[in-house]
């Protein structure tokens, strides 16, 4: 199994994060995303990152190869059992996409102007902020257990002061500045991080 992975994109980072939440034996092969080979371009037309090889299987979109990998390596599980919560996990995944992922991917872009990029800024900054009252005091978020929704929540909190986004020093942020300290610490966050991630994002 081999992962071709953006060594400072938040959606690599999240397949990261699951493979060292589940101990997954995988060789991450870096590229930048600037100038992706042709061989990967022809597994993956659109080059985007990350692309997991898995023998013959090719997954270049990363909320399929985290689902994939669920599957895979159902031990600890990342989704619930049940129908109803794992729909209603699904709707959460889907808001985040649309609401913080979609406007992050703007400013990690190398070909986004400078006015794209300020709106994303801004529309992800909003959507954060009126987030707040999702965080709780539970452990992971809105569970007990490290689920798929962390995998995609703390790449993207974890870039969010690189790009000039600061969360509110008040008593509705308790619980969310709570939890990305919980989560910054969690190990398998720490062995996700690139140098580069370390060295640019910190």
């Amino acid at each position: 199994m081999v992962l071709f992975h953006n060594v400072i994109g938040h959606r690599s980072q999240k397949v990261r994060i699951v493979l060292a939440e589940k101990g997954i034996a995988c060789d991450l092969e870096p590229i930048e995303s600037s100038s992706i080979p042709t061989e990967i371009m022809e597994v993956n037309p659109s080059g985007s990152l990350p692309l997991l090889i898995d023998r013959d299987l090719s997954l270049y979109h990363s909320g399929l190869i985290v689902e994939y990998l669920d599957e895979r390596f159902p031990h600890p599980p990342l989704l619930p059992v049940y129908p109803v919560a794992r729909a209603q996990t699904r709707l959460i995944l889907n808001r985040l996409e649309k609401d913080w992922a979609v406007n992050l991917d703007v400013l990690e872009s190398h070909s986004a102007t400078k006015s794209q990029k300020l709106k994303s800024k801004k529309i992800l900054e909003t959507n954060v902020l009126n987030s707040l009252s999702l965080f709780d005091d539970q452990p992971f978020f809105r569970s007990e257990e490290f689920t798929v929704l962390d995998s995609v929540i703390i790449p993207i909190l974890f870039r969010l002061s690189f790009y000039g986004i600061k969360l509110p020093n008040s008593k509705a942020a308790n619980s969310i500045n709570q939890y990305m300290e919980r989560m910054f610490n969690l190990e398998s966050f720490i062995a996700s991080k690139t140098e580069e991630e370390i060295e640019q994002l910190v």
